[in-house]
């Protein structure tokens, strides 16, 4: 394995929390969830809450696998106003830790 520059991802999460004083022991119990942050307004909310980590879902819009932009959004909602571009260059400039769930969407052939 190539000795490299590390960033905050190859640290284990609760060592993170733990080494920036978001949490006193290392005990997943401390850690903080939201849920869902998919639209803009989601999103600036779990930025301004107590959370320590920042769950959200990836699908592609319009479930057009070789064309569809990523965006922010849990099924049966297939359109957002938020993309996984924009949700990513804001989430980023936080301490917070980030879930992505990415979605598949299979439409009904009828």
């Amino acid at each position: 394995m190539s000795e490299g520059v590390r960033g905050a991802w190859s640290e284990n999460i609760l060592d993170y929390f733990l080494n920036t004083n978001q949490i006193k022991t290392r005990d997943g119990a401390e850690i903080i969830w939201y849920h869902a942050a998919n639209s803009k307004s989601q999103m600036k909310e779990a930025i301004k809450s107590a959370a320590h980590m920042v769950e959200a879902d990836v699908l592609l819009r319009g479930c057009k696998a070789e064309k569809g932009e990523p965006i922010m959004a849990h099924p049966p909602e297939m359109n957002s106003d938020n993309t996984l571009q924009e949700w990513l260059q804001e989430i980023l400039n936080t301490d917070k830790g980030i879930k992505l769930d990415f979605k598949r969407y299979i439409e009904k052939i009828i």
